[in-house]
């Protein structure tokens, strides 16, 4: 990716947690990188396709820097407090706030509301992979459905920051964290079963 254009994709990211969804213009994606307009046009073909590219831009960052962080955890209190750190860095960052603004501004049947499905399943497939992992060994295991809890985790965690996107109340999302906290400790008591002999 050239430069240049990682300057635009950022821009955009910026804008939209700057301006929201309606705001996020051309114009104001180009004031807040300090370039001119046109070179958004030189390097996509219109600002809908810009923002489907910023979209997969942050997200496959935040995917890459998830799946690094949790390598190899196999206990979910841990995982729990790596999943803490990781969420204020979407917070911090400005990522949550501008995947909110396309969750928001998204028309069903277009490429941005496509990516954002394609996006949401990637979520999807990353908490299996660690759910997997979590669970094995365990009792639980056989009467969980992976795939089932995983989309239930990601539209809890995308429900939960629209809430506090919509009221900038982030006191509930501590709150749950606390909460999965002390779960956690519960669920690492539970002894992992041996694997019978064949």
């Amino acid at each position: 990716m050239s430069d240049t254009r990682g300057r635009v994709l950022d821009a955009a990211v910026a804008c939209l947690v700057e301006h929201g969804y309606r705001g996020t213009t051309a114009r104001a994606i180009a004031q807040t990188g300090g370039f001119a307009p046109g070179v958004i046009y030189y390097h996509f073909s219109d600002l809908d396709d810009l923002l489907v590219a910023a979209l997969a831009h942050t997200c496959e960052a935040r995917a890459t820097r998830y799946r690094t962080v949790l390598a190899g955890v196999d206990r979910a209190v841990p995982a729990v407090d790596l999943l803490r750190g990781l969420y204020q860095e979407d917070s911090d960052s400005g990522h949550n706030a501008a995947v909110q603004e396309l969750y928001a501004g998204a028309r069903p049947g277009t490429p941005l509301a496509a990516r954002l499905a394609l996006e949401t399943r990637r979520r999807e497939q990353l908490a299996e992979e660690l759910l997997v992992v979590l669970l094995r060994g365990k009792p639980l295991a056989s009467a969980v459905r992976g795939p089932v809890l995983a989309g239930a985790a990601v539209a809890f965690y995308l429900g939960t920051e629209t809430l506090a996107h919509l009221d900038s109340d982030t006191s509930r999302v501590t709150q749950f964290f606390d909460q999965a906290a002390r779960l956690a400790v519960l669920f690492d008591r539970i002894p992992r079963l041996r694997s019978r002999a064949p």
